[in-house]
């Protein structure tokens, strides 16, 4: 949607912000994330883990804010627990954080900022499930983060970064649930990815996330998508973003026709050098690796020209 959000408002772009993140935590989107890579979600069947996110015992979304003082604030796009049945008949309660990236690389590793994250997801839960007297009551977090944009040659990789346990000499073992306590999971989607290309793994998942926050795919696609994947409730949510993508492009043409030539002229010409210059660095940042800063460094944006796009290099 690079063409709309380049001429929308700050309102629309907040209403797509929104909608994004109602579709994140849809349950038939939400569910398949946690069923295909949390791992104590393994002998869950993805059908019980959506009842359990539409049911009231097993799961809640939670404050998405944490503000600890002293220390400053973070808001995650989705934030929530879960209790998840055992093999052996217990449940296992996990904190999980689902984020959307629209940039690889903002001028830092994602995963140091995830770490910042997890250590929030864990210092929340001092006083509700564990405290001084029994740190053994902390429950595992996770972050798991979309990228949707990624570049071509990392489309359909999933990383995994968790802690694990080194025997530098000797043979003790400590018991996995007493270090075992967080994960980031990184998955790569890129936006030109075809449809008729199935990922090798994971596709049930992938494609839909792909092309669900895609919108280049128009709405006849999308419910294609929801039957062949065999989603039953989530088209109302998806068509409300086909929607409002309309909405905008058809105000923004409406906007182009009353500027009169001259503007309008002026107008095409500084939005084709907008669209250059976001190519341009988009194409320096995945072809080198890196930042949206020495990316407009390098290419010697200028200033007044960085203000207007600087906001599209941010989700």
């Amino acid at each position: 949607m690079d063409k709309v959000l380049e001429i929308t408002s700050n309102d629309h772009i907040i209403m797509i912000d929104k909608l994004c993140k109602r579709i994140l935590g849809h349950p038939e989107i939400l569910g398949r994330i946690i069923k295909g890579f949390i791992k104590e979600a393994k002998d869950v069947s993805l059908e019980e883990i959506i009842g359990i996110i539409k049911g009231n015992d097993g799961f809640q979304q939670l404050n998405n804010v944490i503000d600890i003082p002293y220390h400053g604030k973070v808001e995650f796009d989705y934030f929530c627990y879960i209790n998840l049945p055992q093999k052996e008949g217990t449940s296992k309660r996990i904190y999980l954080d689902v984020e959307i990236q629209n940039v690889e690389n903002p001028g830092y590793a994602l995963l140091t900022r995830g770490n910042d994250y997890l250590s929030r997801m864990i210092t929340s839960q001092n006083g509700k499930e564990y405290d001084y007297r029994n740190y053994d009551g902390m429950k595992k977090a996770y972050v798991i983060w979309i990228l949707p944009q990624a570049a071509r040659k990392r489309d359909g990789h999933v990383n995994r970064y968790k802690t694990t346990e080194e025997n530098i000499s000797g043979a003790t073992i400590e018991r996995l649930d007493s270090y075992d306590k967080n994960e980031q999971i990184m998955i790569y989607l890129n936006k030109d990815h075809k449809l008729e290309d199935k990922y090798e793994s994971s596709d049930w998942i992938k494609t839909p996330l792909v092309i669900f926050f895609n919108n280049t795919y128009d709405l006849l696609v999308k419910k294609d998508v929801m039957k062949k994947y065999k989603f039953k409730e989530i088209e109302k949510e998806v068509e409300k973003m086909c929607n409002l993508g309309e909405m905008i492009a058809r105000e923004n043409i409406e906007k182009g026709h009353s500027m009169g030539l001259e503007q309008g002229l002026e107008q095409g010409q500084k939005l084709e050098r907008r669209k250059k210059n976001i190519q341009s660095i988009t194409n320096l940042m995945e072809s080198l690796n890196v930042s949206f800063s020495k990316a407009i460094e390098l290419l010697k944006v200028p200033e007044d020209e960085v203000l207007e796009i600087e906001d599209y290099f941010k989700f």
